[in-house]
């Protein structure tokens, strides 16, 4: 395990901002905060997430203390990147259009996945039908399949996951995609050659835990799975500030076992 807590207070590195292009022409952005490492982690966020959402800035400042090079993307339809967001219908091009181009710039040998519920199926999808060089996934309370999500809303606790200055960076998107033909990363799970982690808050209150024991299930080995017993209900990022304690030991360990600095 790493000597360093993922939980360390680092001073935020300044990040470099840079853009690719994706399969379609849709122009998608990610910042780079740069390390020595010879690997990348590149963080696919969730839906409703862009990448200087405090959460996700935080994430990249850990992963960069802990002597990793970090990207983190905007999703099409949401921050600096163009295009609609389609519950992963092309998401997964574009994941993999920033891997490539991390490759291509910086002298690395891999790419770690980290995504954070739509964005953990989103990196499935990006690694099972990419040839990209995956060091591993770590899966933070992914979608297994758009169909099984079932929110349970409790209107006395919905403040503690909803902020309303999230009004203020709306993504673009279109709810008839609801309707139509995703990536199931649930059919894709089995195409990943690479060891894989999944950690899930038990009976999360957006996307159920359900979801990483079925891609857990349909997983190939090395996997391991962590269903974390904490009151709340967290999803996705909200975990890192909530559960310190359970989530930074996993995640540094894995890290450390798989992604080469």
């Amino acid at each position: 395990m790493s000597s360093l807590r993922f939980t360390l207070r680092a001073a935020e590195p300044a990040p470099v901002t840079e853009s690719v292009t994706s399969f379609d022409g849709t122009s998608i952005a990610y910042d780079l905060y740069d390390h020595s490492s010879r690997a990348a982690v590149l963080v696919v966020p969730g839906f409703w997430r862009f990448r200087r959402h405090p959460s996700m800035v935080a994430l990249a400042t850990q992963l960069h203390a802990l002597g990793y090079r970090a990207a983190i993307m905007d999703p099409r339809g949401h921050g600096d990147s163009g295009g609609t967001y389609g519950f992963n219908l092309h998401e997964h091009h574009d994941a993999a259009a920033v891997a490539e181009d991390l490759l291509r710039r910086l002298p690395i040998e891999s790419i770690t996945l980290i995504g954070l519920s739509y964005g953990g199926a989103i990196a499935i999808s990006a690694a099972a039908r990419h040839a990209l060089p995956i060091a591993s996934l770590m899966l933070i309370s992914p979608v297994a399949d758009f169909r099984m999500i079932a929110p349970k809303i409790n209107l006395l606790t919905f403040h503690h996951h909803i902020a309303w200055s999230q009004a203020l960076h709306k993504p673009r998107f279109d709810w008839r995609m609801r309707r139509s033909e995703k990536v199931r990363a649930l059919d894709d799970i089995p195409n990943v050659h690479a060891p894989v982690c999944l950690i899930h808050v038990k009976n999360d209150w957006l996307v159920g835990h359900d979801h990483s024991v079925a891609l857990y299930e349909a997983a190939n080995e090395p996997k391991e799975l962590h269903v974390i017993d904490i009151e709340g209900n967290y999803h996705a990022d909200r975990i890192f500030s909530v559960a310190s304690a359970e989530i930074d030991p996993i995640v540094s360990d894995f890290l450390a076992r798989f992604t080469t600095r």
